[in-house]
């Protein structure tokens, strides 16, 4: 009889037998990766596409809401409920100078939204874009820990503008250099 394995090898009985001898496999075959986690990846839709003009275009003048800046981090189409989730988390984020766990506590209570959806998913993957910073109080109070504080940050602002710069510099030192080349 005859086994395959994941990637398709056969192997006798014979050598199932030996390979169940060795202590260890000294150089494992990982399974193939399955792409960007989507704790970790941004939706970008076509530039050109019914989501952009639905939002107004990439015209500057039109301002987006939070539903549409939202939409890129946990799109509508594919992430409903954490799109919801995090954009009424965001407006009372927005609203408020700080976020506490009583904040917290209240907003799940009024929305009936998941509080395991919402700190296991929500607020990492919006810390970890940039648009709420996570901190602590200095002290805590009755030395049962410090608080959690969430507020607004323009980090995710920061990291954006970064990669538009640097595209913006490199196209325009490669159209300068075609310029240049051809001139006589």
């Amino acid at each position: 009889m005859a086994v395959t394995n994941f990637v398709g090898n056969y192997f006798s009985n014979q050598d199932l037998k030996m390979a169940k001898k060795k202590p260890g496999n000294p150089d494992p075959k990982l399974p193939p990766t399955r792409g960007i986690p989507a704790d970790e990846s941004m939706w970008i839709p076509r530039h050109y596409g019914k989501e952009i003009r639905e939002k107004g275009g990439l015209d500057k003048a039109v301002i987006w809401g939070v539903e549409d800046v939202v939409d890129f981090i946990f799109p509508k189409r594919y992430q409903p409920t954490y799109f919801k989730v995090a954009s009424d988390f965001l407006r009372l984020v927005l609203e408020k100078e700080a976020v506490t766990k009583k904040e917290i506590s209240e907003f799940l209570k009024d929305k009936k939204y998941s509080r395991s959806t919402l700190e296991n998913k929500i607020i990492p993957k919006l810390v970890r874009f940039g648009l709420i910073k996570r901190e602590r109080e200095l002290e805590g109070k009755l030395k049962k820990g410090r608080s959690l504080i969430l507020s607004e940050s323009l980090t995710f602002t920061n990291y954006l503008d970064r990669i538009a710069f640097a595209w913006n510099s490199l196209v325009s030192t490669a159209r300068q250099k075609k310029k240049t080349s051809t001139s006589p």
